[in-house]
């Protein structure tokens, strides 16, 4: 044989076909029913004790199929055509090429996924095709489609593929610098110059993206590599405060079981919850005004994180999806205390919303502002802070379509411009739109609300008590030294005091005068009134 081991005692039928149209193929040629897995995958990631009791074999037998089938993988080793019917060697990459623009050397003449879709292109199976001549293209412009600057299966060219035709146009980008640029039309005139091919090419490579791949294939893979569902079901606290993504711990260590990464939440919390203690950040550091300076005004956000940006606004993302999430400034929001001039609010870090104030009140005898911030849902959407991938993915649309809106209300005191009182309720809604359609901006019907944030806080009886007697006596004319909380209230009473007993004094004294008037004779009253009389000289 080709691999120079006697396989004598091998079960050679279970290397070759273990596990094939099952849940969990791991025969070399063995794949799931959607062809989403792979045994050969599973074969070259088992521990070596496993693979050899799994097919009897023995060191010798097992290093040399591993090794066989490592190479082959890297498509550092070529197959025999002639021992499948075919001629001449092919190694995996020729054999991927060669397969996905045009015939297969052995076998069907077009696999299920290629731009042939097993012969699907050029009939009524795929709509618009019908009569189009099957796809013929060369390796070389297979590989560049596949694996060049803009591959289909690149991170950068899959997500600029489905932004194409999720958006109809191209990002704003220039593909010879892929630095900023004018976007264009996303067509199949489009799409056969990108790709050096022909429009036939480009129509089919247009089915095949977004109907086998994105509607079948990756769906498929994702639920059957890592156990995902198209739905979600969990309680409210994991969606709020944490729960475990598999696809994203796969990203993080190459395993999608692995409770150590893969965590995510809408809020931030010291730790994820159900995750056993994992650190959700490292906790968020505001820089606020004290009022100290003249450059800002006292209870103002001046940075968060040492930033004066939304952390999934900033310029760095406006750069990576060239511009279609702009930056945009999260600082200057108030914080206890009202600014002169116009104010903001920061709704948790989903967005700010500006302050009116409009009404007066009472607040357990204070008396206040009633001030209000409102979030229209139709101007929040928050895919980039959900996804955060730092990549034009954050920009595709329909990829998260969730949106935001708040309404908020503030009791805000007179004098000190201090916000006493609050209460908010957030809403995070769904587009319930088709994908194709939300390249255009929803109306407030298409939304559908999946759960609410209700939050409230007002002052403390005494605190309002002390906050009373700090603002409001102390701005009565008369009655401001009531409280007796500072000197210039002791020296009032000292005053007043002082006042009360020179009155009193005052009144004693006429009292007194006139009893002396009422005991004298008219003959003293007169010789009183001849002394105080002065005599007249001529």
């Amino acid at each position: 044989n080709l691999l120079g081991v006697d396989f004598a005692g091998a079960n050679g039928i279970a290397l070759m076909v273990a596990g094939h149209l099952t849940d969990t193929p791991t025969g070399l040629i063995a794949t799931n029913a959607d062809g989403t897995g792979f045994g050969l995958a599973a074969f070259l990631t088992m521990e070596v004790a496993d693979a050899m009791a799994a097919f009897n074999l023995t060191v010798d037998q097992y290093t040399a199929v591993a090794t066989w089938a490592g190479a082959w993988a890297t498509s550092a080793s070529s197959a025999q055509l002639g021992l499948l019917g075919g001629v001449g060697t092919m190694n995996a990459e020729q054999f991927v090429n060669q397969t996905f623009g045009g015939m297969s050397p052995v076998g069907d003449p077009y696999l299920t996924n290629s731009l042939n879709m097993g012969g699907a292109w050029g009939t009524a199976l795929v709509p618009g095709s019908a009569g189009a001549p099957p796809v013929d293209i060369n390796q070389t412009q297979a590989g560049n489609m596949l694996y060049g600057p803009l591959g289909l299966t690149t991170s950068t060219g899959a997500t600029v593929f489905l932004y194409g035709e999720l958006s109809g146009m191209t990002p704003p980008v220039d593909f010879a610098t892929m630095g900023p640029g004018t976007a264009m039309e996303w067509n199949t005139a489009t799409i056969a110059a990108l790709y050096g091919v022909d429009e036939n090419t480009a129509g089919a490579m247009r089915a095949f993206m977004f109907g086998a791949i994105f509607g079948d294939f990756v769906p498929g893979f994702l639920i059957d590599s890592f156990g995902t569902s198209p739905y979600l079901t969990q309680e409210f606290n994991n969606w709020l405060l944490g729960w475990h993504d598999p696809v994203s711990a796969f990203l993080a260590s190459g395993n999608p079981m692995d409770m150590s990464v893969g965590w995510t939440s809408l809020e931030s919390n010291a730790t994820y919850y159900g995750s056993g203690g994992i650190q959700n950040s490292d906790g968020t550091m505001y820089t606020i005004c004290t009022g100290e300076s003249d450059s800002c005004d006292k209870g103002t956000t001046l940075a968060i994180d040492g930033s004066s940006y939304f952390s999934w606004k900033d310029p760095a993302k406006a750069a990576n999806t060239f511009g279609l999430i702009t930056a945009e400034q999260r600082a200057g929001t108030i914080g206890g205390f009202l600014a002169s001039g116009d104010n903001s609010v920061d709704l948790s870090g989903y967005a700010t919303a500006d302050i009116e104030c409009s009404g007066t009140d009472t607040l357990k005898g204070i008396p206040v502002d009633t001030c209000t911030a409102t979030l229209d849902p139709l101007t929040r959407n928050i895919q980039a802070k959900l996804l955060d991938t730092d990549t034009l993915l954050d920009a595709v649309p329909g990829a998260l379509p969730v949106y935001f809106g708040s309404d908020v209300t503030m009791s805000v005191e007179q004098v000190s411009q201090a916000a006493i009182a609050g209460s908010s309720e957030s809403y995070f809604y769904l587009d319930s739109r088709p994908i194709t359609s939300m390249n255009e901006a929803p109306t407030i019907d298409d939304l559908q609300p999946v759960f609410k944030i209700v939050s409230t806080g007002e002052i403390s009886d005494s605190d309002a008590e002390t906050l009373e007697s700090l603002i409001v006596t102390n701005q009565e004319t008369f009655g401001y030294w009531t409280n007796f909380d500072n000197i210039v209230d002791y020296i009032t009473v000292m005053i007043y005091l002082g006042a009360v007993v020179a009155l009193v004094n005052g009144v004693r004294l006429m009292m007194s005068d006139e009893e002396t008037d009422e005991e004298a004779t008219p003959g003293e009253k007169i010789a009183v009134e001849a002394e105080e009389t002065p005599e007249t000289s001529e």
